[in-house]
């Protein structure tokens, strides 16, 4: 369970917006928000000082916003590394889950993630929520929230790997707010094409059971051929997707790898908002039955 959220913040997207991303998350055993702001050391050098009285005057007007939310709420302002900073403090605070936001317009445009995020998905084993903004106006600091009602109508791609199976244990975390499930599965190693018809058949059997499993909630089973993150992101942008969900890896990826290369895509090509979640050491490898 979610109960506690690092929310690391540098001041340049709109943190009302972010902050207001988390209330769903209150229905579903959410309890306390860290909010983090890291004084770059290697770019503030001798005017860290500054920097920091500055960040707690700001970071703390933030504080309030989530505490109106009747939520526990601290404030951090630490100078240091910021990529290690992050991880470190979500580890030390026992966050359950870090949440981040991007603009849309830098994934549009194919640029990398930001060095910041990409680091923490690489490095930590810690839950995943990565907030989207698409911005309205060129050049300005205008953003619209692409966070309303995430919880609305999930998708949730599968390969049957153990690994990818541990969507499936965090999402029964969510069910008193999630409204829709989808639950997908992309052929991409079609073994004979006169057995497609047969291979389609035995996913969708597979998708059925697993959709049994949360009978009080509407959902569906989807089955189709392609390369498994372009047929993600295209049905989330197509079919009204407010949060894809999957794990970090799944089958096929190498053990010293956190990312796998379909997460890696889904995040950096979709517009929707992501909750990645860490691969459990003890189910790696295995195969879903």
């Amino acid at each position: 369970m979610i109960t506690t959220i690092l929310v690391p913040t540098d001041f340049t997207i709109e943190m009302e917006d972010l902050l207001g991303c988390i209330g769903e998350l209150k229905n579903a055993g959410l309890k306390k928000v860290i909010l983090l702001h890291v004084v770059d050391i290697h770019k503030s050098q001798g005017l860290a000082p500054m920097f920091e009285r500055n960040a707690k005057e700001i970071i703390e007007s933030y504080a309030n916003i989530a505490r109106e939310l009747e939520l526990e709420t601290e404030a951090l302002v630490v100078v240091g590394d910021v990529r290690r900073t992050i991880a470190e403090i979500a580890d030390r605070e026992n966050a359950d889950a870090i949440i981040m936001g991007a603009t849309t317009k830098g994934f549009i445009q194919g640029k990398l993630l930001g060095r910041t995020t990409e680091y923490i998905v690489r490095s930590s084993r810690k839950i995943l929520l990565v907030e989207k903004y698409d911005v309205l106006k060129e050049g300005k600091e205008v953003y619209e929230k692409a966070c309303r009602t995430k919880f609305s109508r999930i998708l949730v791609p599968l390969d049957f790997s153990k690994e990818s199976m541990g969507a499936i244990e965090q999402l029964r975390e969510f069910e008193g707010i999630v409204k829709e499930i989808v639950f997908m599965h992309v052929i991409d190693d079609i073994k004979d094409v006169n057995l497609l018809d047969e291979q389609r058949e035995e996913a969708k059997e597979k998708l059925r059971k697993i959709k049994e499993q949360f009978a009080d909630i509407e959902s569906q089973v989807l089955v189709v051929e392609g390369i498994p993150f372009d047929e993600i992101v295209k049905f989330a942008s197509t079919e009204d997707i407010t949060l894809i969900m999957l794990t970090t890896r799944g089958k096929g990826m190498l053990r010293d790898l956190l990312l796998g290369s379909t997460a890696e895509s889904v995040l950096r090509k979709t517009k929707k908002p992501v909750l990645l979640i860490p691969v459990n050491k003890e189910t790696e490898g295995e195969e879903y039955a």
